[in-house]
């Protein structure tokens, strides 16, 4: 019997060694095994280095590149901030944490984990109406996890990823070869691409931390555009009034700024005219959109305001009235958060902040980009 068990494993190891092996130097290369904190290294000194992994890692490679950046204005929310540029916020350093936070519990343990990593002095949170209904924050505190552990559960579920980048090329293994060997590059800005999903996908994490537009919204934004009202409420439900749990993590937030001493703009960025239109309106959605207009209420204004948060609803401005400036109705592009931030910066509150912004030299960005929806900056 020992003898019978010896030669299964003899034969086990003969035929599954080599293909763990071969799956690890593919990993390598591909950039899919590669610790997150070499890679958030590398993006320090090649620019030109665009990351993309699995979703679950979205947040600890950020948090890395937070502790190589140190940033004195840090963003920090989820995909709808994923636009804004560090060149925004010149001459100050700028790091955009967005697509790593959904659920308020998770902003405000991110900020914890990206505080104690560097020292801000801005925190810009991205806070929208729908953060405050308890129905989809529980859905998103479930399906939202981000794997801080990486350890070596991490490492077998990056296996896998490689596994599936196999077989999604038809385990074309010519294809697989190639792009182990030979510099993938996204086709905008000829940016070179790490990890299985920036391969995939042909875009990713700039060295700013923004997230480039992928190719498919991009071709199909118009489309998109259109449907206005209809994708917000689909995508994201609402509730008949703030949540007093989900207000207890502004709260955590407030205190922690207190505590490590940085200060917290809150921002409500734009959705297009239609949808904000059908949330101020539309009487059948009425006991859905009650938080959409508690949140801009002088009641929660006065809220903010004593947990020294600043609150900036851009939800309701001509931003709003321009297609060009999203790329979907929920999503502002590269040109719909500069002009997000021009407008700020005439804000006494927020332009404090920032004296040494130079916004007619923001401005002359946008016009030299005027046509341009995607990308502003190159």
């Amino acid at each position: 019997m020992a003898r019978y068990v010896a030669i299964v494993v003899a034969l086990f190891v003969a035929v599954f060694a080599p293909l763990l092996a071969v799956l690890e130097w593919v990993g390598w290369r591909l950039g899919a095994t590669v610790p997150l904190s070499v890679i958030a290294a590398e993006q320090s000194h090649d620019r030109r280095l665009v990351w993309l992994g699995t979703f679950k890692d979205y947040a600890p490679f950020k948090l890395e590149r937070i502790k190589q950046v140190q940033p004195e204005v840090l963003l920090v929310g989820s995909s709808r901030c994923g636009q804004a540029r560090a060149q925004m916020f010149r001459p100050y350093v700028a790091y955009n944490a967005c697509l790593t936070a959904w659920p308020l519990t998770h902003v405000v343990d991110f900020i914890d984990r990206a505080t104690t990593a560097a020292k801000p002095r801005v925190v810009i949170v991205a806070l929208d109406y729908f953060l405050f209904g308890d129905f989809l924050a529980e859905v998103w505190r479930k399906e939202r996890t981000m794997d801080f552990s990486q350890g070596i559960d991490s490492h077998r579920r990056k296996l896998h990823d490689v596994a599936d980048f196999a077989t999604r090329t038809g385990a074309d293994a010519a294809a697989v070869l190639a792009a182990a060997t030979t510099p993938q590059l996204e086709s905008v800005d000829q940016n070179r691409l790490i990890g299985t999903e920036a391969i995939r996908g042909k875009f990713g994490f700039r060295d700013d931390g923004s997230v480039m537009v992928a190719p498919p919204y991009r071709a199909i934004a118009a489309e998109t555009l259109s449907r206005g009202a209809q994708y917000v409420t689909s995508s994201f439900p609402g509730a008949p009034h703030l949540s007093e749990r989900q207000f207890g993590e502004i709260e955590r937030l407030s205190r922690l700024a207190r505590e490590r001493g940085f200060t917290v703009v809150a921002v409500q960025y734009p959705f297009v005219e239609s949808a904000g239109a059908f949330l101020d309106t539309d009487e059948a959605y009425w006991p859905y959109s009650g938080i959409w207009r508690e949140l801009r209420s002088e009641q929660t204004a006065r809220r903010f305001s004593a947990l020294g948060l600043q609150f900036h609803d851009m939800s309701r401005t001509p931003i709003s009235q321009d297609d060009q400036n999203f790329f979907d109705p929920a999503h502002p592009s590269e040109r719909g958060m500069l002009k997000t931030y021009l407008v700020l910066l005439g804000r006494p509150e927020f332009r404090t902040l920032f004296p040494k912004i130079d916004r007619d030299a923001l401005a002359a960005d946008m016009d030299r980009a005027k046509d341009e929806q995607f990308d502003l900056y190159h």
